[in-house]
């Protein structure tokens, strides 16, 4: 998908069929499988423990086969990524 960031909208969609994309994706749809919760409701525990951050964005993925996502927050010039059980 590519984004127009100048509007926020959605400028082109294309199939992911191969590659480290494919993969990626599969992975990630593998740890959404397994979650008990949804990445706002991750993304909302991060914000929850790191005062003054914005989130930027949130990728599902597997530690040690459990569900988890890593949250990308910003708070000034400081970034910080912080893992986020969804299990």
């Amino acid at each position: 998908m590519l984004v127009d960031y100048s509007t926020g909208q959605i400028a082109k969609v294309e199939p992911i069929t191969k590659g480290e994309d494919l993969a990626a994706a599969q992975s990630q749809s593998v740890a959404m499988a397994k979650a008990k919760i949804s990445l706002r409701e991750a993304v909302e525990k991060a914000l929850g423990e790191a005062a003054g951050f914005r989130a930027l964005g949130a990728v599902p993925n597997l530690k040690d086969g459990r569900a988890a996502a890593s949250v990308l927050l910003l708070k000034g010039e400081e970034f910080k990524i912080v893992n986020q059980a969804l299990e």
